[in-house]
Formats: structure tokens, C-alpha cells, sequence
């Protein structure tokens, strides 16, 4: 009794965690922060081969940082993009394939 766990339903528009716009919080912008410091190297060598334009290094982080921000926003039904891409490539590890022999008994 005293290791049992009581799960409470919590309705779909309550929200349980702090948000800074619907389906983006803390969690979310944490992985946001560490995609564009991983983007910095690759900003930095496209800005020393593109002979120091400042274009192309902005156009990686910002399109980045916007992509990271659209794939982990989660939507009504607490799903995000990179979740349901995981979901679907585990669904299709799970398929099982059975090859059929067709056998026929009365000859």
C-alpha cells in the first residue's frame, strides 16, 4: 500500500509545466540552446570559406534555431514532430513479416 503510485488524470488543456507559448517550455528551449551553440562551428568555417560574409553564418543559425524550435513545440495532443518521427520508426521496427507456404493437404 504505501509503494503504490496514484496516477491523476489531468485534462488535455491544463497545463502541468511552465510554457513561454503554447507547447514550448523550459525542456524545449534547453534543446533549442544546445542546437545553435552545436551550429556555431559550422557557422564559423562557412563564414571563413565564403570569404567573410556575414549572409551564409546567419542563415544557419537562424533558419537552425527556428527549425529546432518548430520540431520540439508540441502541439494539443502533447506531440512534437522528433516524437512522433521516434514513434513511427519504432512502429516500423515492430512490423513482423510472416512468409506464407501454401500447403495443400488433399494432394
Amino acid at each position: 500500500m504505501e509503494n503504490e503510485e496514484i496516477k491523476l488524470y489531468i485534462p488535455t488543456n491544463v497545463k502541468t509545466r511552465l510554457e513561454f507559448f503554447r507547447g514550448y517550455g523550459v525542456k524545449e528551449l534547453i534543446t533549442t540552446l544546445i542546437v545553435a551553440i552545436g551550429l556555431i562551428p559550422a557557422s564559423i568555417i562557412f563564414y571563413f570559406v565564403g570569404n567573410k560574409n556575414y549572409l551564409i553564418p546567419v542563415l544557419i543559425e537562424m533558419i537552425g534555431v527556428a527549425g529546432c524550435v518548430f520540431a520540439t513545440a508540441k502541439d494539443e495532443n502533447n506531440l512534437c514532430i522528433v516524437n512522433q518521427i521516434k514513434y513511427m520508426i519504432d512502429f516500423v521496427k515492430l512490423q513482423k513479416i510472416y512468409e506464407y507456404e501454401y500447403y495443400d493437404k488433399w494432394r
